[in-house]
């Protein structure tokens, strides 16, 4: 039995992989991303709740950080802007991810600057995903 939570977290991360190869896409990495794993593509769950309930249905929003990183002497912002434009027009497709989600939408992304070396340079984007379960099996759509 597989969640449709996980479901669509596969959906993503498999969309985002064909748009950027031969980048690659990694889920919640636990430790720093070395650098000759970049350029690449980090896809981090923010947070899952329910939103809505109706009848034996239960409306759920799936929130998701994709950040793009790359470490390029010559000009990072524009390696790590290439790769989330290519995720971004990949994800933004098909808004319902093959049918499991119910859409798929641009959040604001927040521009912190993190502690990296001089040439990392890493690019958030932010999304939401509505999808439906039942109430009582989230592994069934609704």
């Amino acid at each position: 039995m597989i969640s449709r939570r996980e479901l669509l977290i596969r959906a993503v991360m498999g969309c985002c992989q064909t748009a950027v190869t031969p980048a690659t896409v990694l889920r919640q990495p636990t430790t720093a991303i070395a650098r000759d794993q970049t350029p690449a593509v980090v896809l981090a769950i923010v947070s899952d709740a329910p939103v809505k309930r109706s009848n034996d249905r239960m409306e759920r929003e799936l929130v998701c950080r994709l950040t793009s990183y790359a470490r390029d002497p010559t000009d990072g912002y524009a390696v790590a802007d290439d790769l989330l434009c290519k995720a971004h027009l990949a994800l933004l497709a098909d808004t319902t991810l093959g049918g499991l989600a119910l859409g798929l939408t641009e959040m604001e992304a927040d521009y912190q600057a993190e502690d990296a070396d001089v040439e990392a340079i890493a690019i958030p984007a932010i999304y939401r995903i509505t999808y439906r379960t039942l109430v009582s099996d989230i592994s069934q759509g609704g």
